[in-house]
Formats: C-alpha cells, structure tokens, sequence
C-alpha cells in the first residue's frame, strides 16, 4: 500500500469519525433541550455521591475520596455500557442501521465517533463529582500527571474493548438497553466504584479481578489524591495495560462476528 493511499485511508476513517460525533451530538443536544437531559446529567451524580458518603461517613470516613475519584471514573464505564448499544437500538428503529453498516468506512471509526458524543455528558458527570467532592465533602486532590497521563489512556482503551463486547451483544439480543441495565449493577459490585475491590470479601473480589475497573480505579485513586508514581500503583496498572491490549482485541473480533451473524439471517434490521 502507497503511503498516499495510506493518508487517504486514514482521512477517510477520521472524517467518518467526526461526522459521527458532530450527528449525534447534535441529536444530544437537541434532546437536552426538550427532556431535560443536562439536568439530569448534572445533578444525578451529586445525589448518588451523596448517599455513598453518608454511607461510609459513620465508620469509614476515610473511603470517601476514593469514591470521589470512583464515581468519576465511573462516568466513563457508563459510557462504555451504554451508549454505542443504545445509537445502533435507536439507528435499527429508524430504519438507518444497515445503512451504517454499508458505509465506505471500518466499523470502528463511526463507532468511535458515536462513543466521542457520549464523553461530553459524562465530562459533565465527572466534572460534578469531583466539585461536589470538594464542597461538600472537602476532599483534596494531589495529582501525579505523568502517572494519570499513561492510566487513563489503558484504562479508556480497556473500556472501548468492553464497550465493543457489549454493542455487539446488543446487535444479537436488540434490546441493548436491557442488557446493560442488566450488566451495569454487576459492575458497580464488581467493579469498585462504591467499594475498593481489594477490600470485597473473597470471592466478589476473586471475581472482580477479572475485570478491568477495579485496577483503574484504584489507580486513578492513587494517583489523583496521593500523587502516586507509577510504580506505586505498578500492581495496578500492569494488570490494566494487559486489560488495554486484549479487550480492544476481543471486543473488534466479537463485534465483527457477530454482526456477520445477524446479517447472514437477515435480522440487521428488524425487532
């Protein structure tokens, strides 16, 4: 391959991406509008940190800043389990899915660019969280950059590989919505977002170290509020860097087979 036809390829595949995030950020917008959504958006976070910290404000004080960066994190896992499946839900109810699917681009670059809509409302979630947590919980932050500069990036990708999972789920079952209200509690248990995973009794802890979130978390936590180095949270973020290069992987394979699945029977489409 020529190293324009590379350029072109890649042009193509950005282009789609943002085309992607400009419709349906747009559409979000819209809906903002009449129902409300960025209340919602704004102020949900607030109530459910709330409830965590006078939960723990009785006997375990000291967990609440951890629950604070959890809860923001948190927000990027809500995105992951949500919103790709729901747009391909709503793109098969307006009669557009196959159409998507026949674009001259990869899957992946108008997913992404659906994914990219979703970050503008969780921002706004984790941006809440953490103010919230500052004022009303006085809850102080001693950033380490260098380290949060290389977790974030394996923790987003581990999430876009759980993200895919689930979007390709949802193409076979084309409730998307119902399985994450299904998947999603699951992953509040086991994930560590009210709850360190180190500190789960034995067996939801055994369990949860098959996921992603609770080394991400417990990372983001150590080095938001404790300026950890990276070899500080090493015990962390080795795993999750290993959750970075596989689920991506596994995710893109699982979506494409099974979107080969349902167009073979014909039922891309159909409810």
């Amino acid at each position: 391959m020529s190293q324009r036809m590379a350029r072109n390829l890649i042009s193509i595949e950005l282009r789609a991406a943002l085309a992607a995030w400009i419709a349906m950020l747009k559409e979000r917008v819209e809906q903002f509008g009449r129902q409300g959504t960025l209340a919602i958006w704004a102020i949900r976070p607030i109530f459910d940190l709330a409830i965590a910290a006078l939960v723990y404000a009785g006997g375990a004080k000291d967990l609440v800043p951890y629950i604070v960066v959890a809860m923001t994190a948190n927000s990027l896992v809500w995105n992951s389990i949500f919103w790709v499946g729901e747009i391909l839900d709503r793109e098969r109810e307006k009669g557009t899915l196959l159409s998507l699917f026949l674009a001259p681009c990869s899957r992946l670059s108008w997913l992404l660019g659906f994914a990219a809509s979703g970050i503008v409302e969780t921002s706004i979630a984790a941006l809440t969280v953490g103010v919230a947590g500052v004022l009303l919980f006085d809850v102080s932050f001693n950033p380490n950059f260098l380290t949060l500069a290389v977790i974030l990036p394996a923790f987003i990708a581990s999430l876009i590989g759980i993200g895919l999972i689930m979007s390709g789920l949802g193409l076979i079952t084309k409730h998307a919505n119902e399985l994450s209200n299904v998947v999603f509690p699951i992953l509040l248990i086991l994930g560590g977002a009210y709850y360190p995973v180190n500190q789960l009794p034995e067996v939801p802890r055994l369990l949860a170290h098959l996921l992603p979130l609770g080394y991400g978390f417990q990372a983001l936590s150590d080095a938001t509020l404790h300026h950890a180095s990276l070899g500080d949270v090493s015990d962390s973020l080795l795993p999750l860097i290993g959750f970075a290069i596989v689920l991506p992987i596994i995710g893109a394979l699982l979506f494409r087979a099974l979107e080969h699945a349902v167009r073979r029977s014909g039922e891309l489409e159909l409810y």
